[in-house]
């Protein structure tokens, strides 16, 4: 790998940190010298990231839950200091043809892809929880892009996220406050991905590394005047 990053001395959030693309961020966080606050609704058991020791700061939390994800902000910023970035990776997926729309699945969908997204943008307006310079990461999706089968309520819950934090960055930018997003294609090995990669054969692939490379970048300080904007990863998919 020929791009480096140092974030000793800073503290992130990441949620969905237990697996796929929130767990490699959280890791390469660590490896580049960040304290990271990784949430999620569970962790495996043994955790390799406990290697890093008091860095790798795991909470199990459910990220609709919005009163305890301040409550938890809160006790984290009063251990460790504030917070430099977050990394919303936490997210659900679901295919739901219109013709068997649920109201209830649906806003499931909706609380964790957006809902959860605009409480986190709400929580760190705060001056108490971040630091002078505070980055947010959306990880989003092609579907917010592309139209696909049985994926409407899906691709609405990411077109909200994306368009909510490109609004708000214009509200936020005067405070040192970057929002950016991250539309990725297809990453192979993921939980939400891996029942259904054989099936799906004429399509690019990606790694997870792929994607945290360009989310470790809009957290970097080289992406200090990036803002409401969004970034496609997708192997030229859209």
């Amino acid at each position: 790998m020929n791009v480096e990053f140092n974030f000793s001395g800073q503290n992130f959030l990441v949620t969905g940190a237990s697996s796929g693309i929130g767990r490699e961020v959280a890791r390469e966080l660590l490896e580049a010298g960040a304290k990271v606050f990784g949430v999620a609704r569970h962790f495996p058991e043994p955790d390799e990231l406990e290697k890093f020791g008091q860095a790798w700061q795991p909470r199990i939390l459910d990220v609709t839950q919005f009163d305890a994800v301040e409550k938890i902000v809160a006790e984290f910023v009063e251990a460790h200091g504030k917070l430099d970035g977050v990394v919303h990776s936490a997210g659900a997926a679901l295919l739901l043809p219109v013709n068997v729309w649920d109201f209830d699945a649906a806003s499931k969908l909706m609380d964790v892809n957006f809902f959860a997204v605009a409480n986190l943008v709400k929580i760190f307006c705060r001056k108490k929880y971040r630091a002078e310079s505070f980055a947010q990461v959306l990880v989003s999706s092609v579907s917010a892009h592309k139209a696909q089968k049985s994926l409407a309520s899906y691709a609405a819950t990411k077109s909200a996220a994306e368009m909510y934090l490109r609004t708000a960055a214009l509200e936020l930018a005067g405070k040192n406050i970057r929002l950016n997003s991250v539309t990725l294609g297809w990453i192979s090995n993921t939980k939400m991905t891996a029942a259904a990669d054989s099936e799906i054969p004429d399509v690019a692939r990606g790694t997870v590394e792929d994607a945290a490379g360009v989310i470790l970048f809009l957290l970097s300080d080289r992406a200090k005047f990036i803002t409401g904007a969004n970034f496609t990863v997708d192997g030229g998919f859209l």
